[in-house]
């Protein structure tokens, strides 16, 4: 779809989401709950190859009661396993789209806040301010410390 070198990547979340709508609504919450929290654990599988057998497994024991809601688990189900070729630290970014999702929402906010940029240039350090706040936010570290780091790069730069 992009390129052979480009990974292509099922979103989990959105996944998750679809087994859940295809649940019979006569199903009751509590055997909902189980069904779905047994999905969740597929992706929860230390390798990919375990994720397919809790699948079968899965498949295997909500086929008959609820078939929709397993159609559509299976449905483009080695999309969804992608992350596991990337390696440890971009899998976890990769198994579910929700963090692009939450920067385009954080930008169009910030973007709706400045309503017009004054230049190009000024357009560019306003989205890597923002991109860098939020993957400061995502790593659980101090925009305080992110930003002061960032100043004194400036100030390096300017006066060299």
């Amino acid at each position: 779809m992009y390129g052979k070198g480009v990974a292509d990547q099922g979103c989990i979340f959105h996944k998750l989401k679809n087994v859940n709508a295809a649940c019979s609504p006569s199903l009751a919450p509590e055997t909902k709950r189980e069904l779905m929290g047994q999905a969740k654990g597929i992706y929860q599988a230390p390798a990919a190859e375990v994720a397919r057998e809790l699948l079968a497994k899965w498949v295997t024991k909500w086929g008959e009661v609820e078939p929709k809601a397993v159609a559509s688990l299976q449905r483009a189900f080695e999309q969804t396993l992608t992350y596991y070729s990337l390696g440890a630290a971009v899998g976890q970014l990769a198994r579910t789209t929700s963090l692009l999702e939450r920067t385009n929402r954080e930008l169009r906010r910030k973007f709706r806040q400045v309503g017009v940029w004054g230049s190009e240039v000024g357009a560019a350090a306003g989205t890597y301010l923002q991109v860098a706040r939020l993957n400061t936010w995502w790593a659980k570290g101090s925009w305080w410390q992110t930003s002061q780091n960032l100043f004194f790069q400036l100030l390096t730069l300017a006066n060299p």
